[in-house]
């Protein structure tokens, strides 16, 4: 059957005129959720929204929901560059994106529903919050919803994340196979991303056949900026000799990242030379992070984004019936920070005969 007669077919069943459900179907936001509605409907049974090329966008407008610091250049960069993937990729398309500010772990659910239930939503974009309560109501909203950076531990919603507990891993196995022995995680506990990415350290240190030890493997700091972090890692340096010190420190962020290389410079210890340093980061970073000579984990940012207005779309076109866990892998960036100890450093391994 041609488009020109599914379209007509379609209309008889809604009562439609086919020029609405031309409309419709070419994405178009001149329409009424109710008559949307009805031709999604039929389209799905027909098999007519498999046809839909992947370029074409069937929402008229688009809620997304984060921590009210992400929708501002000068708050949280991370989550402000991922509603920037979102925006770049709806821009072709008359598709209105409307912004709902909520707090991380104690979420307006009042003015979710709200917004959530405004008739011309056709989709919702979670990013960053781990309230439960907030997911239980997403799910009764009878519409597509994806989280980013986030998940829904009952597995009811779509979620895309950084896969963090690989990012953890690979980091770390970048320096244990430097010949490595005595690394030291430095990082913030604030969110279950952070603990997945300590995760993939604890996984890497098993895989060298090391035991992790926390006192010794983990410095955690309170806050997230770099005045907390120069302040727990001047205490750290302050308790140890230079013999007591890890041969390399994996950073959780550019901010403590930061905080390691002055407070390193105050104690004259050089990188790499004394220390090897590597951080996590993320794009928005990249800049700084060559600049600063850093080798790092980079996770994907802009490109959580996109493939969340993507999963929402499948919801869309077809009926799937098990939900996504779409995890993107991170990439390592080689800069000079990191040495390879080849295994014999005398200091480290004194039971090592050195030739």
């Amino acid at each position: 059957m041609t488009g020109k007669l599914k379209i007509k077919e379609i209309a008889v069943l809604t009562g439609l005129s086919p020029s609405t459900v031309s409309r419709v179907l070419a994405g178009k936001s001149n329409v009424s959720p109710q008559a949307k509605e009805k031709v999604f409907y039929h389209a799905r049974h027909m098999g007519v929204l498999r046809d839909i090329p992947p370029s074409r966008l069937l929402m008229s407008s688009l809620l997304v929901c984060a921590p009210a610091a992400a929708f501002t250049p000068n708050g949280d960069h991370y989550y402000y560059e991922v509603i920037q993937g979102v925006l770049s990729e709806v821009s072709h398309y008359d598709i209105h994106v409307k912004k709902c500010s909520l707090d991380i772990n104690n979420a307006d659910t009042t003015l979710f529903m709200k917004q959530v239930s405004e008739s011309d939503v056709d989709g919702v974009i979670i990013i960053g919050i781990d309230d439960e309560s907030l997911y239980r109501l997403a799910v009764e909203c009878n519409k597509p919803v994806v989280t980013i950076n986030s998940r829904d531990k009952k597995m009811h919603l779509d979620s895309v994340s950084p896969d963090h507990a690989s990012i953890g891993y690979c980091a770390a196995n970048f320096l244990l196979e430097k010949g490595h022995r005595q690394v030291l995680l430095f990082t913030d506990l604030r969110r279950e991303t952070m603990i997945q990415r300590l995760e993939g350290f604890k996984r890497a240190c098993q895989d060298h056949h090391l035991i992790f030890d926390e006192s010794e493997h983990l410095l955690v700091t309170k806050g997230w900026g770099e005045p907390e972090a120069r302040a727990n890692f001047k205490k750290y340096l302050q308790l140890r000799t230079k013999t007591q010190l890890p041969s390399a420190i994996l950073c959780g962020g550019g901010a403590i990242a930061r905080a390691v290389l002055s407070e390193l410079k105050n104690h004259q210890l050089q990188v790499p030379e004394d220390i090897s340093i590597m951080s996590c980061a993320y794009s928005h970073e990249m800049d700084e992070i060559k600049e600063l000579g850093l080798t790092a984990a980079y996770q994907p940012c802009r490109e959580l984004g996109s493939e969340a207005v993507y999963i929402l779309q499948s919801r869309l076109t077809r009926e799937i019936s098990s939900r996504f866990n779409l995890l993107l892998q991170g990439s390592i960036q080689v800069g000079d920070s990191v040495t390879d100890v080849n295994w014999r450093r005398r200091e480290l391994y004194q039971s090592h005969t050195i030739p």
